[in-house]
């Protein structure tokens, strides 16, 4: 005769209580090495650089991804995006958190021609315009805006045929192993960029309104 073992409520109460012990320790271990976080258009870093940026409404939140770049660095890019009805990416701002792996004995170096003050801190400024972007994704697949790319085109985002940019580069520690940048991206419409200083003069404008630092 087969027997049966009764399971008593204090059993199964005993069993709950540890899993739901098991998952808050999970959750709270989680929540204590999480560096960065977006909250209500609010994307806070706590780590390289300390940082609390805001981004204008227009601008959906829509993920972030990490990766190794080239063996060499380990990158952490968070998006948001102004998009139509039909997905095409109109705006977008997109912060790049990237720091050399250890074993990788280099540093970043950038010619200082024109900088920004923003939040108190000092940024290297530039501004370019990509006429042919699926070219220049062909050109280098493996690259940090490749990427990119490929990670909005997963979210269902389409690309512009072509795009201008303008970036904002900031070296966070003193051996200038780990930077951060903030690329704001525009479908220019038309090809009038590089030749049209009103032009560059009014995008640069547009790229600094939609977002504040706050810290």
């Amino acid at each position: 005769m087969r027997k049966y073992f009764p399971v008593t409520f204090a059993a199964v109460f005993v069993g709950l209580l540890l899993t739901a012990i098991v998952f808050a320790q999970s959750a709270n271990e989680s929540a204590a090495t999480q560096t960065r976080r977006v909250k209500r258009q609010v994307l806070t870093s706590t780590s390289l650089p300390h940082l609390r940026i805001k981004f204008d409404k227009a601008f959906k939140y829509v993920g972030s991804q990490s990766f190794i770049l080239y063996d060499r660095a380990q990158v952490e890019q968070h998006f948001f995006v102004y998009a139509d009805k039909q997905q095409r990416i109109k705006r977008m701002y997109m912060m790049q958190f990237e720091g050399y792996l250890p074993n990788i004995k280099a540093t970043y170096d950038y010619p200082l021609t024109k900088t920004v003050n923003l939040g108190g801190q000092t940024y290297i400024v530039n501004a370019e315009s990509i006429p042919n972007v699926p070219a220049a994704l062909k050109q280098n697949p493996q690259s940090d805006v490749a990427r990119a790319a490929s990670f909005l085109e997963s979210k269902g985002y389409r690309i512009s045929e072509s795009i201008m940019f303008q970036r904002f580069v900031r070296l966070v520690d003193d051996a200038k192993r780990d930077e951060f940048i903030l690329l704001y991206v525009e479908d220019p419409g038309t090809g009038a960029f590089a030749e049209n200083e009103s032009v560059r003069q009014e995008f640069s404008g547009r790229a600094l309104k939609g977002f504040r630092i706050l810290e």
